[in-house]
């Protein structure tokens, strides 16, 4: 048996643990089982995509460009906008 190292974002390394511990597998199972469909199917076994935005960043998008035409609209600094962020 060989063995695997991948890089993984903790945040998602803890998730995909907790996953795995939810349905009774381990991390290392799930890969074997990910492994094995692409040896028996000759492909990726799920669809990969160009992420398209949701609606909310769609409207989001549409709001900052009438902001960008409209010479009336308040400006920000970038202070002021690193600000806000850290409230979300």
């Amino acid at each position: 048996m060989a063995n695997l190292t991948i890089s993984i974002d903790d945040a998602d390394k803890q998730y995909i643990a907790e996953f795995c511990n939810q349905i009774g597998m381990t991390v290392s199972g799930l890969y074997n089982v990910f492994t094995k469909q692409v040896i028996r199917e000759g492909r990726i076994p799920f669809e990969i995509a160009i992420d398209r935005p949701n609606r909310k960043t769609v409207k989001a998008l549409k709001e900052g460009d009438r902001i960008a035409r409209d010479p009336n609209a308040k400006g920000y600094t970038v202070e002021e906008l690193i600000e806000e962020m850290k409230s979300w």
